[in-house]
């Protein structure tokens, strides 16, 4: 049973009427204290019917369990009646918008604003080509993407005209892009677009977004991922430096570093950090923040992360630790092994699907590394989702 069903059927043993599966805020309306007594003992529930080693660690809470993403996405639907932004599978419920108490309070304004400019006659060619609506950033620093299914005069047109209400609005907008997507993909942010054509448009603003962390900020691309939870990560960055504590005189490899969120904070410590990732603007963020704060025992490279691509990464001289952040479908089969033929003294490897747990851990056990600590993670509050930090050691340390 997945973590998401033993969830539910715990909530159902206590007579809590939750929306369905499909809902994109299903557990919301709960008090925080109860939504993280549920999930304690669902995860428990999970890692013993799961047969895993030990038992996982209390929920470590979050500090804004509501209004807190910072991500933020809206299905388009044009309609006799204007357009309509809602999540997939629910319907809009009030002037055409999904609302949600887990986006940034300050995302629904953006949204209804939306609504109304572009329901209008003149911008009928870009509400027509609309896919999806997407906000990123916190109060007065966010960002509009608008993902479309062409670029033509009229679309263009229609979004320079809407960038510059934006701009008069005061709403917090500092920039605004258009970005192509013609398969009107379930993927906000479809990475399968064309190819050779110009299918990223800035209408206005800056060109990055920016997070600071444990005092170091750092910026990146509208289009690159970054954690949802704005208010989570030094949470995140703080468990990961515990976890594979001491650094000093240890090289890390940072796998699915991204921008650098994790090597350029939590790896602030280390001799020798190495991060990877198949993210090319990802990856280019990430060396321009390191050359911005100085960091010359940094070097980041572009990689599908899979055992060629580690079996040719050659060792850094010394001890090493590891860090992995995959995607919420977990490791390429083969990765656990090829990292563990690399003898690191730990690794630290981060879990945003739970049910991806009970492979990720086996994989690494076949490869003689033991699960020693699962911090869970509450970075997904108000939904049946956990990241999971794990501690993975040889088990030949345990047996001495």
């Amino acid at each position: 049973m997945s973590f998401a069903d033993t969830l539910r059927g715990l909530a159902a043993n206590r007579g809590l009427a939750l929306p369905p599966a499909s809902h994109p805020e299903p557990l919301a309306a709960l008090d925080y204290a109860l939504e993280r007594a549920l999930k304690d003992e669902a995860l428990a529930r999970f890692w013993r019917a799961e047969k895993l080693p030990g038992a996982p660690e209390p929920v470590v809470a979050a500090p804004r369990p509501r209004g807190y993403r910072t991500t933020s996405k809206r299905r388009a639907a044009l309609g006799p009646k204007g357009l309509a932004l809602a999540f997939p599978g629910v319907g809009p419920a009030r002037r055409g918008l999904s609302p949600s108490a887990l986006d940034v309070p300050e995302h629904a304004v953006v949204y209804l604003f939306l609504i109304g400019r572009l329901s209008r006659p003149p911008a009928r060619a870009l509400a027509s080509a609309l896919n999806w609506a997407i906000v990123r950033g916190d109060a007065g620093a966010l960002a509009v993407i608008l993902n479309v299914r062409v670029f033509d005069a009229r679309v263009v047109r229609a979004g320079k005209q809407l960038a510059l209400d934006l701009q008069g609005a005061g709403l917090g907008v500092r920039s605004a892009f258009l970005y192509l997507d013609p398969s009107g993909s379930e993927y906000y942010l479809e990475a399968k677009r064309p190819v050779g054509t110009l299918s990223f448009k800035r209408l206005f603003g800056p060109d990055w977004l920016q997070v600071e962390v444990d005092g170091v900020r750092l910026r990146f691309p509208p289009t690159v991922f970054s954690q949802v939870n704005g208010a989570m990560l030094e949470t995140m960055t703080g468990a990961a430096a515990a976890l594979l504590a001491p650094l000093s005189g240890c090289a890390l490899l940072d796998l699915y570093c991204g921008y650098g969120l994790f090597a350029l904070t939590a790896g602030r410590d280390a001799a020798r950090v190495t991060g990877a990732d198949v993210d090319g603007p990802a990856i280019a963020a990430a060396r321009a923040n390191a050359a911005h704060l100085g960091g010359e025992h940094v070097r980041f490279l572009p990689g599908r992360i899979d055992a060629p691509f580690l079996s040719r990464l050659r060792p850094s001289p010394g001890p090493e630790v590891v860090l992995l952040d995959p995607p919420r479908q977990g490791t390429q089969p083969g990765v656990a092994a090829a990292l563990a033929a690399r003898k690191p003294l730990r690794a630290a490897h981060l879990c945003c699907g739970t049910d991806e747990i009970p492979r990720e851990v086996a994989a690494w056990a076949g490869a003689g590394y033991r699960l020693a600590r699962a911090i869970p993670l509450d970075l997904f509050a108000g939904t049946a989702a956990l990241e999971t930090m794990l501690l993975l050691e040889p088990a030949s340390a345990a047996a001495r």
